[in-house]
């Protein structure tokens, strides 16, 4: 697995030197060339590595860099790629960085480069928190896909999934920072390289000529950049291969629910065409759905992964939302109470430990608590101020207006057998009517999974789980999330939704009133006085059913099947683990590089099962 590795990363400490160049007073070094930052970006490493010729025509290209720093390579290759009439349709660029510069502090390096002003201020709008892990970004409709590594990339670049056609080396200089230019990173390097792959850089140390040399590359120096004489040019030494035919873009996707509508929405991103099979004649969904991470003492693999997935869906929500998709959601912020005493110790204890940044995870006393939910609480808690709610069926519609014809849902399409013929997944209905068939199948149909292929031993439980819809009123005013024993929600039009009952081997689809007063009394019990005057049986409610695992991850990946994917098991987390999920189904199948580390990505493997 992932070696363990710090929650938060320390900032870099960032200063200027006495000509204005952004400087490193850890490792005494430049950011980037004084005569010119983004100058010696587009000599050294787009010109280095020939670019953007090389990437014409090509419809995804992908650049690994060591050493994002101040993101002038990144934005200069941004910049290349929009101005160039071949350019690839997909620019994938990874990135590791093991002192990220703190938000302000980007603003402040960016702040000199007026050229390049609108692109910064996008990357400065999507810039993560200093938390370790892979970050995937999205900019230009999706279009330049930047995945940013942070940590130590001794850690990370093993741990990256990737097909490189061009590097850009660019930590600071091997004196200062040797660990990123160890032969353990060169042999990374070779392991991610394309054939024919190409990298650049303005260091020309004998040692990294050796390493790069050893590891397969064919080196070069040319003229560098203003005062620096000399740079490093070179490819990767491999035989020539042919490039195959592109792939039949076309899929089946079993379920229409949050986790099929988007793995659909994914793959037409990428230009697939998918068949939407849907059991259901109309959308069934909670009004909303909450959207936090995982903390907990150990910092175990599902708190881990919930931070990625967590900031990936509040981007894609957000992108959704600008993009003009109508996305019903709002990002009011959770308060998660603790239940007890010794709960809250916990809590405080996890949060003072792993250091969290206050803008991802705070811990509160009861008073702030009060102040942020503006009504009585029954005692402290975690407060996440970028927590969010979404309505799952305006995610649907919005999701797939994004798609457009490529997605074509076929509502009551109940599959009841699926079988590979002659290279084809095929779908058949109870009257074994042939209704869609592709090369790729994915199968988000939640629970019911397990009963199309029982040979991936998917390990699947439903949990029936009831809602309940309380109107407004002055009386229960309150704007955040709070969740703790339940949730209590705002409604987008008005009220709030608590939930949710959580019922093993209950079958029962109707909404019951005996669950109305559970729900009640979980709201009384974290927010004292909050459900006076209701009574269970004038209240609307939904109920539904959470596919849920044992182990409490969710499912998402190609199976042991030829073309098979499997996209369910999100239990009552579903609007965290989609968005993350069904971006790693659609970068998998197209041989991208993948959004999640390698043992994260096993981790949420539907092979696990069969080990």
């Amino acid at each position: 697995m992932m070696p363990a590795m710090a929650v938060s990363l320390p900032t870099a400490q960032f200063q200027r030197s006495a000509d204005g160049t952004p400087w490193s007073p850890e490792f005494q070094d430049v950011y980037h060339s004084s005569q010119g930052g983004l100058a010696q970006a587009r000599h050294v490493f787009l010109g280095g590595n020939g670019l953007p010729g090389r990437w014409a025509g090509r419809s995804t290209f992908t650049i690994v860099e060591t050493g994002f720093g101040i993101g002038l390579n990144f934005l200069a290759a941004w910049d290349a790629w929009r101005t160039d009439p071949q350019r690839p349709h997909r620019l994938h660029f990874v990135s590791v960085e093991h002192r990220p510069l703190a938000a302000a502090d980007l603003a402040a390096a960016l702040a000199p480069f007026a050229e390049i002003e609108a692109l910064a201020l996008a990357l400065r709008s999507a810039w993560p928190p200093p938390l370790a892990g892979f970050h995937r970004m999205h900019f230009d409709a999706g279009r330049v896909i930047l995945t940013l590594l942070l940590g130590d990339a001794l850690d990370t670049l093993p741990q990256l999934v990737a097909r490189a056609d061009a590097f850009f080396l660019d930590g600071f200089s091997p004196a200062r920072n040797p660990r990123l230019w160890s032969p353990e990173i060169v042999r990374e390097w070779a392991r991610l390289a394309a054939p024919g792959a190409t990298l650049a850089t303005w260091s020309v140390a004998g040692g990294v000529r050796s390493a790069l040399a050893d590891a397969g590359f064919h080196v070069e120096k040319r003229p560098g950049f203003a005062a620096k004489r000399e740079m490093l040019a070179g490819v990767r030494k491999a035989p020539a291969v042919p490039v195959p035919a592109p792939a039949q873009r076309c899929a089946i996707v079993v379920g229409a629910g949050l986790a099929g509508t988007l793995c659909a929405e994914r793959l037409a991103s990428r230009d697939w065409e998918v068949s939407l099979l849907d059991a259901r004649t109309s959308a069934r969904a909670s009004a909303v759905g909450l959207v936090r991470p995982i903390a907990n003492l150990r910092d175990a693999l599902n708190a881990q992964l919930s931070r990625s997935a967590f900031l990936y869906a509040l981007q894609h929500y957000r992108a959704l939302q600008h993009d003009g998709y109508h996305l019903a959601w709002n990002r009011c912020g959770v308060l998660q109470l603790a239940e007890d005493d010794d709960e809250a110790r916990r809590f405080a204890a996890i949060a003072r430990s792993q250091e969290y940044p206050d803008a991802f995870l705070e811990f509160v006393d009861g008073a702030r608590a009060r102040q942020i939910a503006g009504r009585e609480v029954r005692g402290p808690g975690w407060w996440f101020p970028s927590g969010a709610l979404v309505s799952p069926a305006s995610l649907a519609v919005a999701s797939l207006a994004r798609a457009g014809p490529r997605v074509r849902r076929m509502p009551g399409v109940d599959v009841r057998r699926l079988v590979r013929e002659d290279g084809l997944w095929r779908a058949f209905d109870a009257n074994e009517r042939l209704v869609a068939e592709a090369p790729v199948a994915v199968l988000a149909n939640a629970f019911d999974a397990q009963r199309l292929a029982p040979s991936l031993r998917l390990r699947l439980s439903a949990v029936r789980g009831q809602v309940t819809y309380l109107p407004p009123s002055p009386v229960r005013a309150l704007e955040v999330i709070v969740s703790g024993t339940g949730y209590v929600a705002p409604l987008p039009e008005g009220g709030h939704c608590v939930g949710a009952s959580y019922q093993h081997d209950d079958a029962d689809e109707s909404v019951r009133a005996a669950d109305h007063r559970d729900n009640l009394a979980r709201a009384e019990s974290m927010l004292p006085g909050f459900t006076s005057g209701l009574h269970p049986m004038e209240l609307e409610g939904w109920t539904g059913f959470r596919a849920t695992v044992t182990d409490r991850l969710p499912i998402f990946g190609a199976t042991a099947e030829e073309g098979l994917v499997a996209a369910t098991g999100l239990g009552s987390r579903g609007l965290l683990w989609a968005p993350l999920g069904a971006e790693l189904v659609a970068s998998a199948l197209e041989g991208e590089p993948l959004p999640l580390s390698r043992d994260f990505a096993g981790a949420i493997s539907p092979r696990r099962f069969l080990s």
